[in-house]
């Protein structure tokens, strides 16, 4: 595995573009509610824009000039567009996440079984709920599905990481297959479980574009103290007002929604949101998949992980390293009996076997032994061989 980790770029021309219009999607106040903050910079913005245009319409020498409270009203627009765009990048790269997710899915042939008993060739995006399919050694299963007939040895290890390969067969609770997995031994008759666009991987890129963006603990308390220094700060601008009439002078609304914006705590409050959800994609490019901003928050105080299985943490098939002759006859003759009764098992395992042989120049020639019968590896029997006459 590549100790450096691939990083896709933050500023994409595609990523830029989507965030930048979901930045004005976010304006709704309906939205912008749920971060006090921000929402309250958004007020200002607005309580400017009427100011501007008043000003605009009847000049007042107390409220200033009308280029001075317009400078205002864009200086406080930007901040709160800012806001919203840096929270919308976020969730656009793990949008962007779930579409890499979609490409890698790869159109996989499958041999439908028709009604007349006939093979057709059919894309695995054309297979519909209820379709049978064949599947045979070396092929890969097109689409999730249930084997209704025959039995198989399966790799399985592209979904669940194990690197020993499983048996598969007809009947009991052993009989589901899954779509990209595929088949090493045998053959199969599977029927489609799942309609388009509900298989394995799909539910994962759901599970992607799903990962809830609830707030945290932490993330709650935050909000309250940024709430709580908010109406302190509001409540101070606003009192300037009253001490200023009694000092006879007069301050204008520009200044006093400036000081406001000023006290307030607007860069952490506006990118809050952007913080969880960063979390959650910063997760996901190491191959993580994060359902909430609570679960990468709380993965930050593990410091100890168990994992169920080896193959979770290992890559590659299991595979032979050594021969051990117990029986004392020559170490050539044992190691040449091995790849006799592994030329024909198909599995990881047999393979690994005639590799392991060839670094110790041993190899059969097959034409040697055209009046033997070799043995295939089969789920049923799990062994392979040779028939010698």
């Amino acid at each position: 595995m590549s100790k450096h980790p691939r990083v896709s770029k933050l500023f994409q021309k595609e990523l830029v573009a989507e965030a930048f219009k979901q930045s004005f999607v976010k304006l709704n106040p309906a939205v912008m509610i749920k971060n006090p903050v921000m929402f309250v910079v958004e007020l200002g913005t607005i309580i400017m824009l009427v100011m501007s245009f008043y000003l605009l319409a009847k000049p007042d020498a107390v409220q200033g000039s009308f280029g001075y409270n317009l400078a205002i009203t864009l200086v406080l627009f930007i901040t709160v567009l800012f806001a919203n765009f840096a929270e919308a990048l976020a969730e656009a790269r793990g949008k962007a996440q779930a579409e890499t997710l979609r490409r890698t899915r790869q159109e996989t042939p499958a041999n439908v079984l028709m009604p007349g008993g006939e093979l057709k060739k059919v894309m695995s995006s054309d297979l519909k709920k209820g379709d049978v399919f064949v599947a045979e050694a070396g092929e890969i299963i097109a689409a999730d599905g249930e084997i209704i007939e025959g039995i198989a040895t399966i790799d399985e290890s592209a979904i669940t990481g194990e690197s020993a390969p499983v048996i598969r067969e007809a009947g009991g609770d052993r009989s589901g297959v899954t779509g990209g997995t595929k088949v090493l031994t045998d053959f199969i008759k599977v029927q489609v479980t799942t309609e388009k666009g509900d298989s394995f991987l799909d539910k994962m890129i759901t599970l992607v574009e799903g990962a809830k963006r609830q707030k945290t603990p932490n993330e709650i308390a935050l909000t309250i103290l940024l709430s709580g220094f908010t109406l302190m700060f509001l409540i101070v601008t606003v009192t300037l007002e009253p001490f200023a009439r009694y000092a006879n002078t007069t301050v204008a609304i520009a200044s006093l929604i400036s000081l406001f914006v000023c006290l307030i705590p607007t860069t952490i409050g506006g990118l809050l949101s952007a913080i969880g959800i960063a979390g959650m994609d910063r997760a996901l490019r190491a191959n993580i998949i994060a359902k909430s901003g609570r679960a990468v928050e709380t993965a930050g105080d593990i410091d100890t992980l168990l994992l169920d299985k080896t193959g979770t943490i290992t890559i590659g098939n299991r595979k032979a390293t050594n021969f051990y002759n117990v029986n004392g006859m020559p170490d050539s003759d044992f190691i040449k009996y091995c790849v006799m009764s592994s030329i024909a098992d198909e599995t990881p395992e047999g393979k690994s076997i005639l590799e392991l042989a060839k670094k110790s120049n041993i190899e059969v020639d097959v034409n040697n032994h055209k009046n033997d019968t070799f043995i295939k590896f089969t789920a049923q029997t799990r062994m392979s061989g040779l028939d010698t006459k």
